[in-house]
C-alpha cells in the first residue's frame, strides 16, 4: 500500500516533467506500481470537458514496472467514462 503523500509526490513529478516537455507514463516503488494515461479532449456523457484533456491514474499493489496490464485498465476505465471509445 502506498501512502497518499507518495502518490501525490509522484504525480507532482509527472506534472513537473510535463511542463518541461517530458512524459512520465509509469512509476514503480518496491511495493507498488503506478501508471498514468492522458487523453486529449474527450466527451463525458455528451458534454465536452472544460479542460483540454483527461488524466487517469491506476495503482497496482504489484512491485516492479506497471507493464501493459495497467495501460489496458486505464483504457477500459476511459471507455466507461466517454460516450464513444477514445482511440
Amino acid at each position: 500500500q502506498l501512502p497518499f503523500s507518495l502518490v501525490g509526490a509522484l504525480h507532482g513529478v509527472r506534472l513537473f516533467g510535463e511542463a518541461a516537455g517530458a512524459e512520465l507514463r509509469e512509476a514503480a516503488t518496491p511495493t507498488a506500481s503506478l501508471a498514468w494515461a492522458q487523453y486529449g479532449r474527450v466527451m463525458l456523457r455528451s458534454r465536452p470537458l472544460p479542460s483540454p484533456s483527461l488524466t487517469l491514474v491506476a495503482l497496482s499493489p504489484a512491485p516492479g514496472p506497471a507493464g501493459p496490464a495497467l495501460a489496458r485498465i486505464l483504457q477500459s476505465a476511459l471507455g466507461t467514462l466517454v460516450r464513444n471509445q477514445y482511440k
